[in-house]
């Protein structure tokens, strides 16, 4: 089928890109102000999805029969930077998009967040009430329902969480940036007493997808790992991954000593059901996303000396990703 992606310059929409083109979708992909970069594509395009009149055009010209929303501002500082661009990007866009899916006929995906929660239970079941405690998840909530309000039976909201996987930027990823850090002489502060169930990008991508080519599959769904993990627990688990010594790399903290750092939800564990009983594509345990991590570009060099590894360069073998 026809499928649209927004936010396809980000870490995720490329992602879907590629897991929709891998499914045998036709796949235009947009961008807001840089192009995206995704080989294979039908077509790849930037637009102001805020500018009055340039979604409908657009979407009225296409005609899709999937809209997947990864576009955001996508961050805690930004939103509360940036209010205004946070309530078009978080909560207009995805209402029109939601609307304009709905005229169309076209089944709409909606990407939200576990921020959308004050972390003080976990373990959040699909059906709890949002009680967010910043900008942003304020504005993810916020365009959850205005998402669900025009578009209630053709349109899904996933809820996710923190993206585990390889960016081509090598900046992106879970890994990647403790990569930086280490790679920098750093020594990484963790929190013990911050818990998050970390997802792989594929996986998450091939949720996604697998939405959009369910008719039955509507509403509000969360989806992430198999595994709650403090943030301490999964650095320790990628550097040992890695074969680094988390003691030399890692300091372990607690961010309720560190009161300066602001409101911040402190168990965002989630059930995944019940999408995961309804999905052929399975949740991931922690093991298995450490699988498909390699070692940041840009880092080989201090990796290759910090271990005795040999790291292959994907471009010097002609790959591009």
């Amino acid at each position: 089928m026809k499928l649209v992606v927004t936010g396809a310059s980000g870490f995720l929409g490329r992602e879907v890109c590629l897991a929709a083109m891998r499914r045998g979708h036709e796949v235009i992909a947009i961008g807001g102000t840089k192009l995206p970069s995704v080989p294979g594509v039908a077509r790849a395009l930037s637009l102001d999805l805020t500018a009055a009149g340039t979604l409908e055009a657009f979407l009225l010209e296409e005609f899709p029969l999937a809209v997947i929303n990864c576009a955001a501002l996508p961050t805690i500082d930004e939103c509360e930077r940036n209010p205004e661009l946070a309530a078009k990007l978080n909560v207009d866009v995805p209402r029109r998009l939601a609307q304009l899916s709905f005229h169309v006929g076209a089944k709409f995906v909606h990407l939200s967040t576990d921020m959308v929660f004050n972390g003080e239970a976990g373990r959040y079941q699909h059906t709890d009430q949002p009680r967010p405690l910043h900008q942003y998840g304020q504005t993810k909530a916020a365009g959850e329902v205005e998402v669900l309000k025009f578009g209630r039976e053709h349109a899904a909201v996933i809820r996710t969480t923190l993206l585990n996987g390889n960016s081509p930027s090598g900046r992106r990823g879970l890994h990647e940036r403790l990569f930086l850090d280490w790679a920098a002489g750093k020594t990484t502060t963790l929190f013990t007493d911050e818990i998050r169930q970390p997802v792989g990008l594929t996986n998450l991508a091939d949720v996604t997808v697998e939405l959009c080519e369910r008719s039955n599959l509507s509403g509000v769904y969360h989806w992430a790992g198999a595994e709650a993990l403090s943030r301490h627990e999964l650095g320790v688990r990628l550097a040992e991954h890695f074969a680094l010594d988390p003691s030399k790399l890692i300091k372990a903290s607690e961010r309720s000593a560190m009161p300066n750092l602001g409101a911040r939800p402190r168990e965002l564990s989630m059930q995944l059901h019940p999408l995961a009983g309804k999905l052929r594509t399975p949740a991931q345990a922690f093991a298995e996303q450490l699988s498909e991590l390699r070692v940041p570009r840009g880092c080989e060099d201090w990796y290759e000396k910090e271990t005795g590894r040999k790291v292959v360069r994907l471009l010097e073998k002609g790959i591009d990703f």
